[in-house]
């Protein structure tokens, strides 16, 4: 297998309904349809892009390998001897893309270390970065107004209605919101999100589900209010590490809120790049057709979902890839620097880890 190229990733890992029963329609026909034409017509809630998690990993195109194993196998070539070095084998970014059709439920994303989880659950540190939004449609994060613990409690005992005093944040595209562990939020309907997460190596990251609009599902997944169960909720869990008294209003939305900055360092280019977290910093690149210029990544690697268009990225000794929208992709330290070429005007994302740098330079 050559290490030297980008590597493009399985495309279709879309979760069951029955973890995702709120699923939309949005992510076949928007990103999917070039290749694969049926998922125009599923249901799709998530779409797992690049992922490490043991229980649901991306597949290597064209290799019987998944790109966990493949981590494993040739560390240094696949994330760099310095981020090796510095941080161990792990690749601990998971991207998905969201649609829903209805509110997800309302949740909460422990710390590590929290007292409730198993042997092999961490924390989910998330961000959204909006892609597509319909008219009106919108995020839930923090409250309304201050509420006492007691008082919230009593109200989800009761499975009382939580919309009077959940705060809604409209949104359009290019809005970037980083979730940290702590904020109760939820995903509204009509929107597509990208969603890059930090789950550490090797483990599965915990939700605490505190509030589910009152649905209720049958085995397979679908709204049955009737014969219909309730999801498990996680109250006593999520009541812990809310503050809702202090999570309140757009004051608390703006501290989750974080702006892009502009590139254009090749004319053809735009680069959108949003401030690094903790874990990992996004960058959006749109790309002119007939654009073409250099992108290295030192001290780590890059992971790739790209959602219009057709480009080629180069690797370092002359083997290439090329990506169409959909098709999600590993951008390995050993193919570093790569030319990268738009066919088509395009569009993709690139997430890189913590202590990373990408660069973008013109052809010499």
């Amino acid at each position: 297998m050559k290490l030297s190229q980008a590597m493009k990733l399985s495309p279709d890992l879309f979760t069951p309904l029955t973890r995702t029963p709120w699923a939309g329609r949005l992510i076949g026909p928007l990103y999917k349809k070039d290749i694969l034409p049926a998922s125009v017509h599923e249901p799709i809630g998530e779409v797992w892009e690049v992922s490490c998690d043991p229980d649901f990993p991306s597949q290597v195109l064209g290799h019987d390998v998944s790109l966990l194993e493949l981590i494993q196998q040739k560390p240094e070539a696949m994330l760099s001897p310095e981020y090796v070095q510095e941080h161990g084998v792990t690749c601990e970014i998971l991207i998905k893309l969201l649609n829903a059709d209805d509110p997800l439920s309302v949740q909460v994303h422990p710390e590590d270390d929290d007292p409730h989880l198993k042997p092999l659950e961490c924390g989910k540190p998330e961000s959204w970065l909006v892609l597509h939004a319909e008219p009106g449609a919108g995020l839930y994060l923090g409250f309304s107004r201050p509420i006492s613990h007691q008082d919230l409690e009593r109200m989800l005992e009761k499975d009382e209605d939580l919309r009077p005093v959940l705060q809604f944040v409209p949104v359009k595209p290019g809005d970037y919101f980083d979730i940290k562990p702590g904020v109760p939020h939820a995903i509204g309907p009509g929107l597509v999100l990208l969603e890059p997460q930090r789950i550490l190596f090797g483990k599965s990251g915990k939700t605490y589900r505190f509030w589910d609009w009152g649905r209720r599902y049958d085995e397979r997944g679908r709204v049955d209010p009737v014969k219909g169960k309730s999801r498990p909720l996680h109250i006593t869990e999520a009541l812990r590490i809310i503050k809702p008294m202090e999570q309140v209003g757009e004051g608390f939305v703006s501290t989750l809120r974080r702006q892009a900055i502009l590139q254009k360092p090749v004319h053809g280019l735009e680069a959108y790049t949003y401030p690094a977290n903790d874990d990992y910093q996004v960058i959006r690149l749109e790309m002119k057709a007939g654009v073409a210029f250099l992108l290295e990544i030192q001290k780590g690697f890059g992971t790739l979902v790209s959602l219009a268009g057709r480009f080629i990225c180069q690797g370092l000794h002359g083997d290439s890839q090329r990506f169409i929208g959909g098709e999600p992709g590993f951008l390995p330290h050993k193919a570093m620097p790569m030319v990268m070429r738009a066919e088509d005007d395009s569009s993709c994302v690139v997430v890189i880890p913590k202590g990373a740098e990408l660069q973008l330079k013109p052809l010499q």
